[in-house]
């Protein structure tokens, strides 16, 4: 039997996964030595809107400028960010919620109901939108996956943070509409609401899981599910497209199994 290398806690908060399927893909992936718990619901209701205040402390109001915690919020924006915990928002709530991804961690930190000894890793599923700041750019940029204690895959930084196709762009340009444009280009990045998101998140939880392993979650090779992806394109051609790990990570995980 491998050694224990802890183990692996899911937790959704709105995501609208189909978490079951993930857990059964990490499971396979990193075999017996880091067993995988079913997934469970972060919060009963009751416990929402708490959760809800504290990431209203966090929230991003201006993506063009560096922010500090603590500014207040309407009773309107703290009903929207509980519609966005219970899965019941549309993606325009969502965007108009956004949350820095290292206090998103941090609040739901207070929120997961075990601490993190013995190894635990904790992902956290959901569909609240973690920004984080890029200095050389000087604004937020929305992120698939914040790599903490706990984990954040997010459904809505998948659709967001990595660019759509360069052509897309170009089109709008060129005067075509929204919807011309989606048409046209269709199948080539993600959208809210997307089948793909669950064969995507698969793999932004396995960067999660290497983070808490190795303390590196990314590969630089684009084939690797461990590629973080800066285009859409990208991201759906290592998590869909490939959907493998590259020579050297799957090396790294059948040393996971040797006794």
């Amino acid at each position: 039997m491998p050694e224990s290398r802890g183990r692996i806690r899911i937790w959704d908060l709105g995501s609208g996964l189909p978490l079951a399927g993930i857990r059964d893909f990490l499971q396979e992936t990193f075999g017996p030595a880091i067993p995988c718990s079913p997934p469970r619901r972060l919060l009963p209701d009751a416990r929402v809107p708490a959760l809800a205040r504290a990431l209203l402390a966090w929230r991003v109001s201006d993506p063009g400028r560096l922010s500090s915690p603590g500014g207040g919020f309407t009773r309107s924006q703290l009903e929207t960010m509980a519609r966005v915990l219970r899965g019941e928002s549309d993606p325009a709530e969502r965007l108009s919620c956004p949350v820095s991804g290292p206090g998103l961690a941090s609040a739901l930190g207070a929120f997961v109901p075990s601490n993190f000894d013995g190894g635990t890793r904790h992902l956290v599923f959901t569909s609240v939108l973690p920004v984080t700041w890029d200095a050389p750019d000087c604004r937020y940029h929305a992120r698939s996956v914040i790599c903490a204690f706990p984990s954040v895959v997010s459904t809505s930084g998948a659709v967001e943070g990595p660019a759509r196709p360069r052509a897309l762009y170009v089109a709008r340009m060129m005067g075509l509409t929204e919807d011309e444009a989606r048409k046209k280009y269709i199948g080539r990045y993600l959208e809210h609401g997307d089948g793909r998101l669950a064969e995507v998140a698969k793999g932004l939880a396995a960067q999660a899981v290497f983070y808490g392993l190795t303390g590196q979650p990314f590969c630089e090779k684009e084939s690797c599910r461990l590629f973080n992806a800066r285009w859409q394109e990208q991201l759906v051609d290592a998590q869909v497209g490939s959907g493998r790990f590259c020579e050297q990570h799957l090396r790294f995980l059948k040393g996971l199994r040797r006794p």
